[in-house]
């Protein structure tokens, strides 16, 4: 008879929601396609047109283009650069609320949005996000896509970042920053931005654990998307980069003009006014500004329905007004 082979079952080493496996083998298995909607472009919006541009089909990167309505006599607009959250992990410009959240920016910012998708963690680690978006910064500038050559002053690009794509543009900044387009970054607005670290902060120590977006949920993340040899360790200067200021911004001249946006009941509001302040005191950004909305939790500026939209009565609405203003203050 012969020796039988002991089969070999795969131990499970990360698990998010049950929507994220990944196996001490290597094997990754996603099933959140059963809880993430996602919607294609439409050229057929009356409001506001949409269209996929694949930029790197090889990685996979391509972006969404937004146009709002626009009249014949009207000027170019300037163009906002959107990095979409989802812990690096999850979600695309497809996504539903992500989706959405552009047309309406786009709408009532009347700017061109450009949605980036970026690649993914675990199966692509960290830098991998950053790369990406910083490709997708350098075709902006090389491109001759016609409705960046027809619709888009260039000279007024802003880039708007929510969780994770908050994080995604600290790292964009630093790596652009000695480009010769760096000076057509006219503003940058981070909503939530996702950073993490090993020791506690208040926000975290005190965030209930029935929230999507918890302590633990973090942690999860920053495990998928930091590298193996980081061993999960969110003092990484990719998830705690103010740990490393002022020696990180040594080579930095200067930051455009940045915006904070904070939620109130997000566990992660101690990290973004941390980032805020250290900004502030480095004196890299003579410009920042944050807003805490004290009752909302993160997440809180993708609407799910109209009265989530609603400009006079939501703090969505009133994000918007304020981003709107950021925009046209800082525009040439």
């Amino acid at each position: 008879m012969g020796i039988e082979k002991e089969i070999q079952v795969p131990t499970l080493v990360e698990d998010f929601a049950g929507a994220l496996k990944l196996y001490d083998d290597g094997t990754i298995i996603r099933t959140e396609d059963n809880l993430i909607v996602n919607v294609p472009p439409s050229l057929q919006n009356q409001d506001v047109k949409s269209r996929d541009v694949v930029i790197n089909k090889e990685l996979g990167i391509w972006v969404r283009f937004f146009l709002p309505p626009r009249k014949p006599t009207s000027s170019k607009l300037s163009l906002a650069l959107f990095f979409h959250g989802g812990g690096i992990c999850f979600l695309s410009p497809s996504f539903l609320a992500s989706h959405s959240f552009c047309q309406k920016w786009a709408s009532t910012l009347g700017v061109m949005i450009v949605s980036v998708n970026y690649r993914l963690a675990p199966e692509n680690r960290l830098p991998a996000a950053y790369e990406d978006s910083m490709a997708v910064l350098q075709w902006l500038f090389s491109t001759s896509d016609p409705w960046l050559n027809d619709y888009c002053d260039l000279r007024n690009v802003f880039l708007i970042g929510e969780s994770s794509g908050g994080n995604i543009i600290h790292h964009l900044l630093m790596r652009a920053h000695a480009c010769d387009f760096f000076g057509n970054i006219r503003g940058a607005i981070l909503i939530q931005p996702f950073f993490g670290g090993k020791d506690r902060t208040h926000s975290e120590n005190v965030c209930p654990r029935d929230v999507l977006v918890n302590v633990e949920a973090c942690d999860t993340f920053w495990r998928f998307a930091l590298s193996f040899e980081a061993h999960g360790n969110r003092d990484h200067p990719f998830s705690n980069p103010v740990m490393y200021f002022p020696l990180e911004l040594s080579s930095v001249i200067g930051f455009p003009p940045m915006l904070v946006i904070l939620g109130g009941k997000d566990c992660l509001r101690d990290r973004g006014a941390e980032y805020y302040e250290a900004i502030k005191v480095c004196g890299k950004c003579k410009n920042i500004d944050f807003m805490v909305f004290e009752m909302e939790e993160h997440g809180f500026h993708l609407a799910f329905n109209e009265t989530d939209l609603d400009m006079q009565v939501s703090n969505n609405g009133r994000l918007m007004r304020e981003a709107a203003l950021f925009v046209s203050s800082n525009s040439l």
